[in-house]
């Protein structure tokens, strides 16, 4: 699968994941009538958006994907193209958080609601990180693609010659 594909997929899968738990923090606060978490779930949330955006400003690679791009190995043909495994082996604890939080959300309400700014500040963070591994990837006539491993060992990415 190539990075920028699956920088795009994780964004998106963050975003969502994040939004559902906003909905079903938002429907268990409806519930119980408790304004003060809502309040405060609230402004947590404009917080992470705002600081979610401030630190996805810049429309470079962030360091720690600039550091994996340079550690990639060259590859003389495409590696196999397995999206959905490569998806699944790498984001399997993003989707179990969001599961567990929202199972969690009528005895901790609060937990969801910290999940969901987490969720949402990082995928405003990471949402130009796509186009600039592009941008190397134009510019050096390069492809990057990630290979499958385990989420619990850092990602192995593999570099192509464009054609």
């Amino acid at each position: 699968m190539r990075y920028s594909d699956y920088l795009r997929a994780s964004v998106l899968l963050i975003g969502s994941a994040a939004v559902a738990l906003i909905v079903v923090s938002g429907m268990e606060l409806a519930r119980e009538s408790d304004t003060r978490t809502a309040v405060i779930g609230g402004i947590w949330l404009v917080v992470a958006i705002l600081l979610g955006t401030w630190l996805g400003r810049r429309d470079q690679v962030m360091e720690s994907i600039g550091a994996l791009l340079s550690r990639s190995r060259p590859e003389p043909v495409f590696p196999k193209i397995e999206p959905g495994p490569v998806l699944l082996s790498r984001l399997w604890p993003i989707l179990a958080i969001a599961i567990v939080a929202v199972f969690l959300t009528p005895l901790f309400t609060q937990f969801a609601i910290a999940a969901a700014g987490y969720g949402l500040l990082w995928s405003m963070a990471w949402r130009r990180q796509a186009m600039a591994v592009e941008a190397i990837e134009d510019r050096d006539a390069i492809h990057f693609w990630i290979v499958r491993n385990s989420a619990w060992q850092p990602p192995k990415l593999v570099r192509v010659h464009a054609m």
